[in-house]
């Protein structure tokens, strides 16, 4: 496991090459995350699926920049993940890279970027990925933050309990 010391470089270059080598845009992988979203609830989810297709395409800046803040064998503390991701904000609206939206307020480029992650810890959960629980925290901690995830965090707390009654760590 890599500290965040040995990291801030690494992940400084990682996001150097992201702004020279924007990704393409590709549709999510809808039956993945349909999959993952199915480990959480039964059903009732589908509303929570459409928002997040519809919020980023995959291989957008911030799917790209989610992927390296929140590898699914790694967590990192907040603070670490926001100045990254704060860094890489400033860079993209210095090259022209984000829309009018995304280039005003980093609220919403952080949002889109937690949306993105969401979708990916859905996606790997769908897939059976060996870190579940960590993927399981992730999700149950970014679907308390934003009110229209609700029906997912309400269906998280039914099925997964014990990341909302004593509150969790991503370590």
């Amino acid at each position: 496991m890599t500290s965040p010391t040995e990291a801030d470089p690494l992940m400084r270059a990682a996001c150097a090459r992201l702004l020279e080598q924007p990704p393409a845009l590709l549709p999510p992988d809808t039956t993945a995350l349909a999959a993952g979203l199915a480990r959480v609830a039964d059903s009732g989810l589908d509303v929570v699926l459409q928002r997040l297709v519809a919020d980023a395409p995959q291989g957008s800046s911030t799917d790209a920049l989610a992927a390296l803040l929140r590898p699914a064998d790694q967590a990192w503390d907040e603070a670490q993940e926001i100045d990254w991701a704060v860094r890489h904000w400033q860079a993209c609206r210095d090259a022209g890279q984000l829309d009018e939206e995304l280039a005003a307020d980093f609220g919403e480029y952080w949002r889109r970027i937690e949306w993105s992650a969401i979708r990916q810890d859905l996606t790997l959960l769908g897939q059976g990925h060996a870190e579940e629980r960590r993927l399981l925290a992730r999700i149950a901690k970014t679907s308390a933050r934003y009110v229209a995830l609700g029906f997912l965090k309400r269906a998280m707390e039914a099925r997964y309990p014990e990341f909302f009654d004593l509150g969790f760590s991503l370590r």
